[in-house]
């Protein structure tokens, strides 16, 4: 039997966006189980949990998810937390770029097992996984070059969902080890998987992707090969100035590339929560059902009914390296009031923006610079 029955269970469901009440009642047990391991082997977690009167073993409810002590991610900025001696770490990511604050967030094998079964199987629902070899035309950090920063992971781990033809990463370091925007090779490397013609897939940082595929509507649009995909994640951020509406984007790119819009999608997540979120066809972010989110007032830090935005509270149970199983973001947001119309019946959310004075520096404040550096 595995040591966190309740989490393999939840975390291993083959179609998370569907709700049901089994499902409801496995993750408030993962919820249970994680928290009452956390409270034990994490000496800080403990400590905020009885500061708080908190008792694990009292989660029986979704109402009882609220009130789980949460941890804030700016916090795992500067503390490294951990619920298991370092060695049992089987990878090892950080949140941000060079000019910011590192998070580091770790994972045993178990709980990086997890989170990788909760991505794949949202793929699959979401009908993003494909046998046919693609090309990738990656809008991040090459891993060589960055190492273990997380979003890099994140994008290469992707290319597990069609095999990879040919991979080309836009960010690179040059010569003098700074980071340079690699505008020109791109276009040709589109022009050469046009002539191919095998799926391309564009994924990363939707800043880089605005800037090429602005400068490509205006030069010459194309047209990419059937089954092309371009999936965006790691938000605008310090490229605020550049920002535009999701629909705008999405029309700019079909425009510019003739990818169909249900074939252009958004994902959400950060590094220290690491649960995957991935727009519908509608283009809604669904709440996966080993997950939960929260809004709440951000000056009594009520919870928030659906329609009202407030900070958003991240909950999932899969990580036993680390106690993130409640964190608190920095980012504002709503719970969407209606139903989406896509088929799936777990809840929905908008991400409005962030909140707080000052935006943290990291790998998004980095590529906003890399972007005017490269015009």
């Amino acid at each position: 039997m595995k040591q966190f029955e309740a989490a393999e269970r939840i975390c291993r469901v083959k179609d998370p966006l569907c709700s049901t009440p089994e499902k409801r009642e496995s993750f408030i047990g993962a919820c249970r189980e994680m928290a009452v391991f956390h409270s034990s082997k994490c000496r800080e977690m403990g400590q905020i949990y009885r500061k708080y009167g908190f008792d694990p073993e009292t989660i029986r409810t979704e109402e009882d998810i609220e009130r789980i002590p949460v941890v804030g991610v700016s916090a795992m900025k500067y503390h490294l937390l951990l619920s298991m001696p370092e060695e049992a770490a089987a990878l090892k990511l950080t949140s941000s770029g060079t000019k910011g604050q590192k998070t580091r967030v770790w994972f045993d094998k178990e709980s990086l097992d997890r989170v990788q079964a909760m991505l794949e199987t949202l793929w699959v629902q979401e009908g993003l996984v494909s046998k046919i070899p693609a090309n990738y035309l990656m809008f991040v950090y090459d891993p060589g070059d960055a190492k273990d920063l997380g979003i890099a992971f994140t994008v290469k781990n992707q290319q597990r969902f069609a095999p990879p033809k040919d991979t080309f990463y836009a960010i690179k370091l040059d010569a003098k080890g700074e980071w340079e925007f690699r505008k020109e090779l791109l276009k040709e490397k589109i022009k050469e998987y046009i002539k191919e013609g095998a799926p391309v897939r564009l994924s990363g940082i939707p800043s880089f992707m605005f800037d090429f595929i602005e400068e490509i509507g205006k030069t010459g649009r194309v047209k990419l090969p059937k089954d092309s995909y371009l999936l965006t994640g790691g938000g605008w951020k310090a490229a605020e100035d550049k920002k535009v509406s999701k629909e705008y984007f999405r029309s700019m790119v079909t425009d510019a590339l003739g990818i169909p819009d249900e074939n252009i999608r958004d994902g959400f997540g950060m590094a220290e929560h690491s649960a995957p979120y991935l727009e519908c066809k509608k283009h809604k972010f669904h709440v996966p059902v080993y997950n939960r989110v929260i809004t709440r007032d951000p000056e009594t830090m009520k919870v928030l009914p659906p329609g009202h935005t407030g900070l958003l509270e991240l909950v999932t149970p899969f990580n036993a390296m680390m106690p993130n199983l409640a964190l608190l973001s920095t980012d504002l947001g709503f719970l969407d009031p209606e139903s989406c119309l896509c088929g799936n019946n777990t809840p929905t959310f908008t991400l409005v923006g962030r909140g707080g004075l000052q935006k943290h520096k990291g790998c998004a404040i980095h590529a906003g610079e890399i972007v005017k550096r490269g015009n």
